[in-house]
């Protein structure tokens, strides 16, 4: 199995961000100029990998990978990490993270990985991919990232999919094929209907090589949303296994709670969400907006009917001090990366979508409640 490893850095190197830190608030000079030469040429970056797009393949109609071919240099990954990519559209950085769908094997003999993706209902970036990519191209990947992967050991393990989150378990369940790992693993996939299950036959395949892995295909028309019941007759050894849970953020809140109910341990229990976890803390009121600065740890909460400021207004006025320039959307200087929710542009008069991507912060207004990444 690859691993992707962080060198320490040489003394002279630290001073050097230091410096630039402490000058820029970016880790280095590049990055701090890196909005200004990307006015220029947008696919420039002083971090990523450049890649290469092989293949746009159909999984299921509103579902497709990604076939990808990272440039040198890349690291290689963990079954079950994620990465995120970078492209442009329309002149403009976009970002998304996902989930490596093949192996890391897979990558070891051929150099291609594969994301699988899910087209979001009114999505902008994920039907935009599919067609910008299906005759190929290039976009930039990050290392990879995350530590949803396998426990360490061979002990027993119980997967929980729903829908697109079924991703990473493809992954791993390939990576132990390829390994000759045949600890016990159960896999309960849960889709919407039964013609949503991804991979099928695939998986149809490591059943017959691995008389120890169980996947078990449940629809939410037949069988309901996971329930105490089904895991009990499902997978009645569920206490003793190590229980890993991958999906959208209501089936990942169930499951947690279901499994807290039946006294599983935490510590048994890992899980990983599509993009930034949702926010606990209620809004004050329908109207109203909580902006959260995940880096500093300040929540802000708009009222409802308050003037609107700009999120670099609302950032300042918490105590923060983001990097701006001309504060009217030109130099870029600002620009934050949004985890999640929607923001309205009051230069463009346009509004983002919900996922992650980058944001000016100083012609942004929150539209909803926001996560973003200062």
């Amino acid at each position: 199995m690859t691993t992707t490893t962080t060198d320490r850095p040489a003394p002279s190197r630290t001073l050097w961000q230091r410096l630039a830190r402490s000058l820029t608030q970016h880790d280095s000079f590049g990055a701090y100029f890196e909005p200004l030469i990307q006015l220029a040429l947008p696919m420039w970056s002083t971090s990523g990998y450049r890649t290469k797009v092989l293949e746009v393949r159909t999984e299921l109609p509103d579902v497709y990978s990604l076939v990808l071919k990272p440039g040198r240099g890349w690291g290689g990954f963990r079954a079950g990490q994620f990465v995120q990519i970078v492209a442009e559209q329309n002149g403009v950085l976009c970002s998304r993270h996902f989930s490596i769908s093949s192996s890391p094997d897979h990558y070891a003999r051929t150099g291609l990985i594969e994301l699988t993706i899910r087209v979001q209902d009114k999505g902008r970036i994920t039907p935009w991919l599919r067609q910008q990519f299906a005759n190929g191209g290039w976009l930039r990947i990050s290392a990879a990232q995350g530590d949803f992967v396998l426990p360490q050991g061979n002990g027993p393990v119980l997967l929980l999919a729903g829908g697109s989150g079924i991703t990473p378990f493809r992954s791993m369940l390939n990576q132990l094929r390829a390994q000759n790992d045949n600890r016990d693993v159960q896999l309960l996939y849960f889709a919407r209907d039964n013609q949503h299950f991804l991979f099928r036959d695939e998986f149809n395949r490591l059943q017959l090589d691995n008389p120890q892995l169980n996947i078990t295909l449940l629809d939410n028309e037949q069988h309901g949303l996971i329930s105490a019941e089904l895991l009990q007759q499902y997978c009645p050894d569920f206490a003793r296994r190590q229980i890993l849970i991958c999906g959208p953020a209501p089936m990942i809140a169930l499951s947690r709670n279901i499994l807290t109910d039946m006294q599983v341990p935490q510590q048994n229990i890992g899980f990983e969400y599509f993009g930034a976890a949702p926010i606990d803390q209620p809004r004050s009121s329908s109207d109203a907006a909580l902006v959260a600065f995940r880096q500093s740890g300040i929540n802000v909460d708009i009222a409802a009917g308050e003037s609107a400021r700009s999120l670099l207004e609302v950032a300042e006025n918490a105590g923060l001090k983001p990097v701006s320039g001309c504060r009217v959307g030109v130099c870029h200087q600002c620009i934050c990366q949004k985890q999640s929710g929607v923001v309205y542009n009051t230069r463009t008069g346009q509004y983002s979508d919900t996922g992650a991507g980058e944001i000016q912060l100083c012609i942004s207004v929150a539209a909803s409640d926001l996560v973003l990444d200062l």
